[in-house]
This record gives C-alpha cells, sequence and structure tokens, in this order.
C-alpha cells in the first residue's frame, strides 16, 4: 500500500500548514499529519490512506508517496487449498477451532506532539473562521446602506431595510460553501459554534450598517 513521506530537508512550516488542512481523514482527536518539535511536518503512516492530497498541495514538493508492505491479516491469511489435501484441510479447520479468542488490542493513545498538533489545528480554524465571519458582516452592512434605499433624514430610516435583513441572512448561509472551498471540516463544528458563527456576523453586519447610515445623516458644514 502507498502512503505519504515527508522529506524533512525540504519541509518548511514557519508559513505553510497546507498539507495538515487538506487530509481528508484527520480528526481533531486523531490527525494524521502533525508539526513536531523540529517544526517539520510528520505523517503517521498507519492512519494515511494514500490518498496524495497532500502530495499535490505541498508547495515545497517535501512529500513522497511510498510503497509499504500491507499488513498481514493472521486469521485471513492466505492458503493454497488447491496443493494440499482435503484431509490436511480438515485437520487444519480444527486447530483454528481450539485456538484461544485472540485479545483485541486497546486503542491507540495520542502522544503528547499529536495532542498539542491537534490543538494548534482546531485553534487555527477558529480563527479562521471568526475572520470569515466578521468580514461577511462587514461587507454584509456596506452592501445594506448602498442596496436599502436613499436614508430619510427626518427619522435615520431607509426606503427598504429588510433589503438589509436578507443580505445578512445571505451572509449567513454561504459560510458553509465557504468552508468547504478554503478545506475547513464542517463536520466537527457544533451547533454552539454555528451560533458563534452567526452572532459575529449579525454584530458586524449591525455596527456597519449603523455607523455608515448615522454618519449619513449626520449634519455637513
Amino acid at each position: 500500500m502507498q502512503v505519504a513521506r515527508v522529506k524533512r530537508e525540504r519541509c518548511s512550516t514557519a508559513d505553510c500548514n497546507r498539507c495538515i488542512r487538506v487530509c481528508p481523514v484527520s480528526h481533531k482527536d486523531k490527525p494524521v499529519i502533525y508539526i513536531g518539535r523540529n517544526k517539520k511536518a510528520t505523517v503517521i503512516e498507519e492512519l494515511c490512506n494514500g490518498c496524495g492530497k497532500c502530495v499535490r498541495i505541498c508547495p515545497e514538493k517535501a512529500i513522497e508517496m511510498i510503497t509499504i508492505p500491507d499488513p498481514v491479516d493472521e486469521t485471513t491469511a492466505a492458503i493454497d487449498f488447491a496443493e494440499i489435501s482435503a484431509e490436511t484441510v480438515t485437520d487444519a479447520a480444527v486447530a483454528v477451532s481450539m485456538e484461544e479468542p485472540k485479545q483485541i488490542a486497546p486503542p491507540r493513545k495520542k502522544t503528547p506532539e499529536e495532542k498539542v498538533a491537534s490543538k494548534k489545528i482546531e485553534y487555527s480554524a477558529r480563527v479562521v473562521r471568526t475572520l470569515i465571519a466578521c468580514t461577511l458582516g462587514l461587507i454584509a452592512g456596506i452592501a445594506s446602506f448602498f442596496l436599502a434605499g436613499t436614508p430619510d433624514a427626518e427619522f435615520g430610516e431607509q426606503a427598504a431595510p429588510l433589503i438589509g435583513i436578507l443580505i445578512l441572512l445571505v451572509a449567513v448561509v454561504i459560510q458553509r460553501t465557504i468552508f468547504r472551498l478554503i478545506w475547513i471540516d464542517t463536520k466537527n463544528i457544533g451547533m454552539k459554534d454555528w451560533f458563534y458563527q452567526v452572532f459575529m456576523t449579525f454584530v458586524m453586519w449591525y455596527l456597519t450598517w449603523t455607523m455608515i447610515l448615522t454618519t449619513s445623516l449626520l449634519p455637513r458644514p
């Protein structure tokens, strides 16, 4: 089977973690690629599925695909029944049935480096999501001012304020699509995180629209 391996002498993670973000099988509690203490990307080959996305996205060409032996499943080892007699097959079946059941190994615990790497990935994703929410709220506020009609100088209202609300809804809905385009896994985003995204978008939209509207109604010298 093929897995990814990092050429550490060529890896530069000073301003690049693309391989971590693009890996489709990484999870918060089970990263496949992480940044070690030497500031180099490291692949856990036992967890890699060999998709090759990290190879294609690496700007330094520091990742390559290698072939490693497939893991041997002892319970399903191939037996050439054509070359042995029926009597031998029967004896083997009896022997297998008398074997004690094999114990299942406990789940592998994460190393301290893997825990730190998963926390860094989660923190970076939260920062990016917050920036997207605030930016969309700012853009929605500006668009609401210009598309909702001319402000009323007496009451400070615009002709069609509902257009501003529709623009806000669009800014909230398109966030999921933007996350997918920049390789952010939306499956791990919970309800609280989505509520936070909507709240930040709403706050930036409201503040931006209100500030521009107030400034436009101030008396001019």
